[in-house]
């Protein structure tokens, strides 16, 4: 927005340069006609010749304009680029953090888990699973479940300023009291993520094919 200012504040600026030029180009030409009226009429030819001068300095002023409200605007959309990229890395990185603390289980460490999802989470998501946490630490230490999660990947679907949709794709293995054999399992889930109180948190989560 700064940068869109500073643009047409140039513009402008140069724009007024441009109408001085005209205006002292118009009073040199007054001038040269009143000249002329006074002079025999071979040195009047002579005298309308000469003006490129003025032609060309008015040009360059207005080629200048343009430059620059090119150039301002060329800076702008590489600034709200990186901006965007910078956002969509930021979300990335919270869905990578979000979808390890959700799905890495430990049954000594149950409670601690819980406490952690919902510290990084929201909304309705923060609501529900914090109504079922106490049957989820039971399940969790009573089949002592323990899980190994690694993320392969993230990437935004969607995002605006302060939100984002993003895919996450998974492996975990898992070892519990029924004898599950460790095989990694490959899992994707679309997370979305908002930002609470300066913080991206998890407000809804959901397994994609």
């Amino acid at each position: 927005m700064i940068d869109s200012i500073e643009t047409r504040a140039l513009a402008e600026e140069a724009e007024a340069e441009a109408a001085e030029a005209l205006a002292e180009a118009a009073r040199a030409r007054a001038e040269r006609l009143r000249a002329e009226a006074a002079e025999p009429q071979d040195k009047r030819r002579r005298l309308r010749r000469p003006g490129w001068s003025t032609v060309v300095a008015v040009l360059a002023v207005f080629v200048t304009a343009a430059s620059l409200a090119a150039s301002g605007y060329v800076t702008w959309h590489h600034r709200e680029a990186m901006h965007r990229q910078q956002q969509s890395a930021e979300f990335e990185a919270a869905a990578r953090q979000i979808a390890i603390t959700l799905m890495s289980i430990d049954a000594a460490k149950a409670e601690e888990s819980v406490k952690q999802i919902l510290d990084s989470s929201t909304g309705q998501f923060h609501e529900e699973f914090k109504s079922a946490s106490e049957d989820f630490v039971k399940l969790t230490q009573d089949g002592k479940v323990v899980t190994d999660v690694k993320v392969k990947a993230a990437a935004v679907e969607s995002m605006t300023e302060d939100s984002a949709t993003v895919l996450v794709t998974t492996t975990s293995t898992v070892t519990n009291a029924a004898g599950a054999d460790k095989q990694p399992r490959a899992w994707r889930l679309s997370v979305d993520i908002v930002r609470d109180v300066g913080r991206l948190k998890m407000s809804k989560m959901e397994f994609v094919p």
